[in-house]
């Protein structure tokens, strides 16, 4: 499995999922292995734990619950701009 493809299917149990989390649990976080939701946290802190309880040092997703996901912005140093 490529890093592309890591947390794929948690992602897409996310998706298929976001509206009802939305409804009901906006502004906490839901913790996903594979296609299962296991629970939602008020704190990502506590969704980690559990999920590092769970599932030990293996991929799951915790994952903010929000309408409006904000745009996540990178930047390095070491990229050079060629002019």
């Amino acid at each position: 499995m490529t890093g592309k493809d890591l947390l794929k299917e948690e992602i897409e149990t996310y998706k298929k999922n976001k509206e009802e989390l939305v409804a009901k649990h906006n502004g906490k976080f839901v913790l996903i292995k594979g296609t299962n939701i296991i629970d939602v946290y008020d704190t990502q802190k506590d969704a980690v734990k559990i999920g590092l309880d769970k599932f030990g040092n293996t991929p799951f997703l915790v994952k903010k619950v929000e309408e409006i996901e904000p745009v996540q912005n990178f930047y390095s140093r070491l990229i050079k701009v060629s002019n």
